[in-house]
């Protein structure tokens, strides 16, 4: 499997934060601005996605990490009138991670691997394309995309009530076999799946 490259300068500027922790507003607007310095990169999802990158959230955990962007115009009505089709609702970037999928990894081979660069150093990391729709059952599904137009992973989104400051939001918790992530969108919807270090496998 492919390794993927850690870069020296994401490292280096979380190297003050404690596990599991939320990032700061300017250390994860460094962050959205290093992904998007290669703007047409960055927009080739698989579904089309128009990442706000001044809305980011952040979390940190020793040399892990992953970052959301919400969709810029992501609204409460993209999930009220999700169908079979996907809809965008932002983008997550994960540093040595890769989602979790029926026990194993996810390969690079199905990823968008992305090259981030700065002054520090360089980086290949998966960008994954977040969309919505409803299943089969009439239930919405979150929807993380690799490289290709069918998605790498699907997971139910679950309706909540809660308070928050952006329009998404990841925490994580570390498991045995890698950590549990969990998206909240505009405090009314959740999701949760796995993501691992893939060289642990």
């Amino acid at each position: 499997m492919k390794q993927i490259i850690l870069m020296t300068a994401w490292i280096a500027a979380l190297a003050s934060a404690q596990a599991q922790e939320q990032l700061s507003r300017p250390e994860a607007l460094k962050y959205a601005f290093i992904v998007s310095a290669d703007l047409p990169a960055m927009l080739k999802t698989p579904i089309p996605t128009d990442p706000d990158v001044k809305r980011p959230v952040a979390v940190r955990d020793g040399d892990y990490g992953g970052m959301v962007l919400p969709e810029t115009k992501l609204s409460a009505e993209v999930f009220a009138k999700a169908g079979k089709e996907a809809a965008p609702v932002g983008q997550l970037w994960l540093l040595r991670l890769v989602p979790l999928t029926e026990g194993q990894p996810v390969p690079a081979s199905k990823l968008r691997m992305v090259e981030a660069s700065s002054e520090e150093g360089k980086a290949t990391v998966p960008c994954c394309a977040l969309g919505v729709c409803k299943g089969g059952d009439g239930v919405l599904e979150l929807l993380v995309f690799g490289k290709d137009k069918e998605p790498v992973l699907r997971t139910p989104l679950l309706t909540i009530s809660s308070q928050q400051e952006n329009p998404v939001e990841i925490s994580a918790e570390r498991k045995e076999n890698g950590g549990l992530v969990t998206l909240r969108f505009l405090g009314k919807y959740e999701a949760r799946f796995m993501v691992t270090d893939p060289d642990q496998y």
